[in-house]
C-alpha cells in the first residue's frame, strides 16, 4: 500500500510540474505560445482561432499582480489599430472609464520603448487605496492599473491590463519584458 501511495504521489508531482503551454493562432501567420513558468500560472480564458485570445497570467505563490492579455486579429480588413494614431486613440478612449476613481484624473499615455513596433500604455492609481498610505493593500486588491496596447505584427495587436502594487519592482519589469516578447518585427 505504501508503495502504491508513493507511486501515485510521484505521478501527481510530475503532472503538476509539467507546465501548461497554449498555442494561440490569431492569424494564419501569427501563432503565439504562452506557457506557465516556474513562478507564473497562465490560462487561456477565451480563444477564437483566427480571431482573438484572452489569457490570464498570475503568480503561483503570492497575489502580487494579475495580468490579462488580449491578442486580437487586426488585418487590413479590420484596420482598427493599424497605425500609431489609431492605437493611441483606442487606448485613450478605452482608458477613460478608469479616470474617475484614479488619483491621476486624466489619461496620461506613455509610448512603449521599442524600435520594431508601436504601442501605448496608461497608468492609474486607485484613489481609495492611495488615501491609506500606511496600511498594506488588502490581498486581491491593487494600487495600480496599467493598461495599454502594442502592435505585435502587421496582422495582430495585443491589449493588456496589469494590476500591481509596485510599478518599479523587478517583477513588474519582468512582466513588461514578457509583454514585449510577443512583438515580431514589423
Amino acid at each position: 500500500m505504501k508503495k502504491l501511495l508513493l507511486v501515485i504521489f510521484i505521478t501527481l508531482s510530475l503532472v503538476s510540474v509539467r507546465a501548461a503551454t497554449y498555442q494561440l493562432k490569431i492569424t494564419p501567420e501569427d501563432v503565439f505560445s504562452v506557457s506557465d513558468t516556474g513562478e507564473w500560472s497562465v490560462s487561456v480564458t477565451r480563444l477564437r482561432v483566427l480571431d482573438v485570445a484572452e489569457v490570464t497570467v498570475t503568480p503561483k505563490n503570492k497575489k502580487s499582480f494579475m495580468l490579462m492579455l488580449y491578442f486580437m486579429r487586426d488585418t487590413d480588413d479590420r484596420g482598427l489599430f493599424d497605425n500609431p494614431d489609431k492605437m493611441k486613440m483606442a487606448v485613450m478612449e478605452s482608458s477613460q472609464k478608469y479616470v474617475m476613481d484614479s488619483v491621476e484624473k486624466k489619461v496620461n499615455l506613455e509610448k512603449f520603448n521599442t524600435k520594431s513596433s508601436y504601442g501605448f500604455k496608461a497608468c492609474f492609481t486607485d484613489a481609495d487605496l492611495a488615501k491609506q498610505k500606511d496600511v498594506p493593500v488588502p490581498a486581491g486588491q491593487f494600487m495600480y492599473l496599467v493598461r495599454g496596447m502594442i502592435r505585435l505584427s502587421p496582422d495582430t495587436a495585443l491589449g493588456f491590463r496589469l494590476c500591481t502594487n509596485d510599478l518599479n519592482s523587478e517583477e513588474t519589469k519582468a512582466i513588461e519584458k514578457y509583454i514585449l516578447s510577443f512583438v515580431k518585427a514589423l
